[in-house]
């Protein structure tokens, strides 16, 4: 399955105009019940970054990426210009409020790059199946789940995903205009992520022997020369506004993980088939992704998702450390690898149809259940610091006894002090000043013996529920010394 120059892209995508709009809805939803970052680097490495240069947090605050410079800051300058907007109309700026705004913005750019992608590829699916394209493509539960983060995987996968809907449909006639537009889509999407190299090696590597053969190589020049630009932009000349001084961030992430074989010995390493594994656990639909793309890729080899994916998945495997989360910017390519495969299989053994359906409704079933955890915020430790910034106006002092990867300051209202407080510590405060005491839940010290004001469980699952349970969540309390707020 290649690219032919006659092929029509008369796409019937009008008609699931109505999914994409439920998608959207759904999405300004959970943009705030699954509210908080869903990775520790999601808010260290771009809320954390913007708290510094909004002045929230001091250089030492920190964590050791900004030492060494090894982040890109495309993204936190992203946060800090939608608190500077905010500030043009209120002084009290909500960071929760802020941060809505950035989850659905980021929700509807996932959405907007699934309907170009699924507006060019729809016409290869089999029409019987191409309602399940769609519908997988936006309301697979991990995806709904994946769309409202502001992290560097999703933004990066979904920016790639939205330059190859782009570049698909017009392949033999792309243009000028169009061609710059992709490449700067691919910089930026570099510029997020920098392992989403792979894949979009992979892609111009596929891109260079379809326009040899073509006779485009004017084309794919302008690809890769805009796409370059768009990285001294939004990479090197974003990082030196950042960090105050010209820096390579894409070799310091290298030097600092690779190199110095520093994210290995932290993090430890996986086998080879690590990720095959990981992402069949995410049910009901892993197993069939991990399947659909095997298939794909040895049905379909020389095909431009295939050079994509090879490229990506391979580079990964080789890597020792493996994250599930890691794999997230190709997401975006497996409901069309799984659907595509269920039509292949099904036209050589049509007898399957009937139970192929009816799998396809239980599977659905499940999907529906799971996305009922969307209820549950991501970072469960963020409902304290929005229980802070809502209930305590006043100067307040926060005795902090918890992790410090719950110490989340770009959530600190600017009226709490916290100080640091182990059980027996004397504790200080002025007559005019609210005094708490923040508490790993999980700890096995002996707990303050003032009145509990906040707990992430409800107090009827807080007493019923197994230890091994509340253990997994992680989560701090928040106990009362003195109120002022009502003085």
């Amino acid at each position: 399955m290649t690219y032919s120059p006659v092929a029509n892209f008369s796409s019937p995508v009008k008609k699931y105009h109505p999914y994409f709009y439920l998608a959207l809805f759904i999405a300004a939803i959970t943009s705030y019940t699954n509210f908080g970052h869903n990775t520790g680097d999601e808010y260290s490495q771009i809320f954390e970054f913007a708290s510094y240069k909004l002045g929230y947090v001091s250089q030492a605050d920190l964590r050791y990426e900004f030492g060494t410079q090894m982040r890109p800051t495309i993204q936190t300058w992203f946060v800090i210009a939608v608190n500077r907007l905010a500030s043009l109309f209120t002084q009290d700026i909500n960071p929760f409020y802020v941060n809505y705004v950035v989850y659905l913005l980021s929700a509807a750019l996932c959405i907007y790059s699934v309907y170009v992608f699924t507006k060019a590829f729809l016409t290869r699916i089999d029409p019987k199946y191409q309602k399940y394209f769609v519908m997988l493509s936006l309301f697979n539960w991990l995806v709904l789940y994946t769309n409202a983060h502001f992290n560097s995987e999703n933004i990066s996968g979904h920016l790639l995903l939205l330059a190859v809907g782009l570049l698909y449909p017009k392949l033999a006639d792309l243009g000028n205009i169009r061609s710059i537009g992709i490449g700067l889509i691919l910089g930026l999407s570099f510029s997020c992520r920098f392992q989403i190299g792979f894949a979009i090696f992979g892609l111009m590597l596929w891109l260079l022997f379809t326009y040899y053969r073509t006779k485009r190589l004017r084309d794919w020049t302008l690809i890769l020369a805009s796409m370059l630009i768009s990285i001294l932009v939004f990479n090197i000349i974003s990082d030196y506004y950042f960090y105050g001084r010209w820096v390579c961030s894409a070799y310091n992430y290298f030097y600092q993980n690779i190199v110095t074989g520093m994210m290995n010995k932290q993090a430890g390493v996986s086998p080879w088939y690590a990720y095959f594994l990981t992402v069949s656990f995410y049910l009901p639909f892993g197993p069939l992704f991990v399947i659909g793309t095997l298939y794909y890729i040895y049905r379909y080899p020389l095909d431009i998702l295939s050079s994509i994916i090879i490229s990506f998945a391979v580079c990964h495997i080789l890597i020792g450390h493996k994250e599930v989360r890691f794999l997230l910017p190709i997401l975006g390519f497996a409901p069309f690898l799984m659907i595509t495969t269920l039509g292949d299989l099904l036209k050589r053994h049509s007898h399957f149809e009937r139970v192929a359906l009816k799998t396809i409704k239980i599977l659905w079933i499940i999907n529906v259940f799971c996305f009922t955890t969307l209820l549950i915020p991501a970072a469960t430790d963020l409902g304290a610091w929005r229980f802070l910034y809502n209930n305590y106006k006043k100067p307040t002092i926060l005795y902090y006894n918890a992790s410090a990867n719950q110490k989340l300051l770009y959530y600190k209202g600017p009226n709490i002090v916290l100080a640091p407080y182990k059980p027996g510590d004397p504790i200080a405060f002025l007559p005019s000043q609210n005094c708490l005491i923040a508490v790993d839940a999980n700890t096995r010290e002996s707990k303050p013996s003032y009145p509990l004001v906040y707990s992430f469980f409800p107090p009827f699952l807080e007493n019923s529920l197994p230890q091994a349970i509340k253990r997994a969540v992680g989560h701090f309390n928040i106990y009362e010394i003195q109120n002022v707020e009502l003085k």
